[in-house]
């Protein structure tokens, strides 16, 4: 009876074991996954300051996404007034893009990514 017992008590240990490996491997896949969204979302961002900074550019140089969208290829050239906002607001978009990199790359360090 007392063997019995004994492998009983054994194989729970057994068993708790296991889990609590099973538990640790979720919890490093569940990181890696948390750790590839950060990862993505930045990418997506990335792009989307990618894709403003050539508007800006094609706006700088006197065309527009929507004409140019419509198959319109016309040059107009931009007032020094429109060609200071847009100055401003790319400076602007640039300081939000450099305080977002950094953030980025300090919860990456945080979270020992290198």
């Amino acid at each position: 009876m007392k063997f019995i017992i004994a492998i009983i008590f054994l194989g729970l240990i057994g068993y708790l074991l296991e889990q609590r490996r099973h538990i640790n491997f979720l919890e490093k896949v569940n990181f890696t996954q948390q750790t590839r969204h950060i990862m993505e979302k930045h990418e997506v961002y990335l792009l989307k300051h990618q894709i403003d900074t050539y508007v800006y550019s094609l706006e700088t140089l006197g065309y527009s996404q929507e004409s140019i969208n419509k198959g319109d290829y016309t040059r107009h050239e931009p007032s020094p007034e429109k060609l200071q906002a847009i100055q401003a607001e790319f400076q602007r978009n640039q300081s939000i893009y450099r305080s977002k990199n950094i953030q980025f790359e300090t919860e990456l360090e945080l979270r020992g990514v290198e």
